[in-house]
């Protein structure tokens, strides 16, 4: 499992809940996840996937010709 900087793991123990930012960018050898000091897996937080919508461009891309009408 790869571990990349700027990423947030948190604890799954609702007891001890805590919360660590990577700094460094990292490999977990064994391809599971980070453990807490508690001895708890920990976890990435969920985050809604967004959805993107496109606009009508109003002018055309310098690089490409109009179509023919």
């Amino acid at each position: 499992m790869e571990i990349r900087k700027g990423e947030r793991w948190r604890c799954q123990n609702r007891n001890c809940e805590a919360e660590i930012l990577v700094l460094s960018a990292s490999e977990v050898p064994d391809g599971t996840n980070p453990r807490c000091s508690c001895g708890q897996i920990m976890k990435k937080p969920y985050v809604r996937p967004g959805l993107n919508t496109f606009e009508s461009v109003k002018e055309p891309h310098p690089n490409l010709e109009a179509s023919p009408s």
